[in-house]
């Protein structure tokens, strides 16, 4: 087959599965497996392909079409405009996260802050992206999942922040707490999602995400209110908290921080209008 047999090939796998992005889907498996920007796929439609690279891209259209999300099929996920190396085990990067990011950034550079902590850092996007657009920052990054340590390493070095960012193995703040690590900012995504939700998840992210990376327990708060109590033992004077949250959850994780001290306490709407993150400091 060609190359625009081949698309419309697996056009038609797709668009069976109800997957509503099969045409770029398709593109991106292709250039995958041809190792080619789309503009080459879009110039060179009559290009014939071999029967092994033709076999290559039907087997991962056959995975895309058991509703495995693409970024894992790629390998990577683009956030802050970086490119960071994604797997199974470990939480894709979603744009909604950019603007915790972005206000953690905007924080650290006001404040002149150089001591930074990425908690449940997953693929290492948040603090990684930290390192690379702060300067005189040190970035401590920490998961508890083997998976999200070995892609936070490949990904620090992949972006070249070695000098500024580490990945350590820890359950929440025990080695930062173990090893006497202070900051002046904690930055974190943590699972938030409700038990009776999970369920009700799109196919992609239930059946392939990593369950440790999204279940909050029954009310989903269960990570924000031990990490809001458990930061004060590593949050310097001033210091501050930012979490990333579920739409509905700002008021519940306002109140946590309230109750837990934390002053300045305010929440920030993502792109769509919905509450994504919620910010306070320690008097």
């Amino acid at each position: 087959m060609n190359i625009a047999q081949l698309l419309t090939k697996g056009y038609e796998l797709l668009k069976e599965e109800d997957i509503d992005s099969y045409m770029i889907d398709a593109q991106l498996l292709l250039c995958k497996v041809l190792n080619v920007e789309k503009l080459f796929i879009m110039m060179n439609r009559n290009l014939e392909v071999d029967g092994e690279k033709e076999e290559e891209f039907l087997k991962l259209i056959n995975l895309r079409k058991s509703k495995m999300p693409i970024k894992y099929i790629l390998g990577f996920s683009e956030f802050m405009g970086l490119e960071f190396k994604v797997k199974e085990g470990v939480l894709i990067p979603r744009p909604d996260t950019e603007i915790l990011v972005e206000e953690a950034i905007s924080i650290i550079k006001e404040k002149s802050f150089e001591k930074v902590c990425d908690l449940c850092c997953g693929s290492g996007a948040i603090g990684i992206s930290i390192a690379h657009y702060t300067k005189n920052t040190k970035v401590y990054l920490y998961d508890i999942s083997e998976t999200a340590l070995e892609v936070t390493e490949e990904n620090i070095k992949g972006l070249g922040v070695q000098h500024k960012a580490q990945v350590y193995k820890s359950d929440l703040f025990s080695k930062a707490v173990e090893e006497n690590h202070t900051f002046q900012i904690v930055v974190s995504n943590p699972p938030y999602i409700r038990t009776e939700v999970i369920p009700t998840l799109m196919e992609d992210v239930k059946n392939f995400e990593p369950y440790i990376a999204l279940w909050g327990g029954d009310d989903g708060l269960d990570f924000y209110r031990t990490i809001t109590f458990q930061s004060k033992k590593v949050l310097e004077k001033g210091g501050y908290l930012a979490f990333e949250i579920g739409h509905d959850q700002n008021m519940q994780v306002e109140e946590i921080l309230r109750n837990e001290g934390f002053i300045n306490v305010y929440s920030l709407k993502d792109l769509a209008g919905n509450y994504r993150v919620v910010i306070g400091n320690l008097p």
